[in-house]
């Protein structure tokens, strides 16, 4: 496959993410791919949707809440994330419509 040059920077981004995502769900799984959020929503009492929701809600108001020269937490980091929860939420609703079609 031949990566055009003005999609270098996305891809990247996306390997990036990849490497990230298997890292993370291999070290916060608990018994499922989604199955961090479904225990979290479980204490909460709210869907394991809303979860993911909310971890995005934290990250955008970290993301505001960044100095233009933030000390200890990398914007890149914060974006990261941001994006990997969006994809983490993806994921998940393409899940649960999966499963909603088989039920």
């Amino acid at each position: 496959m031949t990566v055009q040059p003005e999609l270098a920077w996305i891809d990247q981004a996306i390997g990036h993410l990849n490497a990230t995502l298997a890292s993370k769900n291999e070290d916060y799984r608990i018994d499922g791919e989604f199955s961090n959020f479904e225990f979290a929503g479980a204490i909460a009492g709210i869907h394991p949707l809303d979860v993911i929701v909310t971890q995005i809600g934290i990250k955008l108001g970290r993301l505001k809440g960044l100095a233009n020269q933030p000390k200890n937490e990398a914007r890149l980091d914060t974006l990261k994330d941001l994006a990997g929860y969006a994809v983490i939420l993806y994921a998940y609703s393409l899940a649960e419509e999966e499963k909603n079609r088989g039920a």
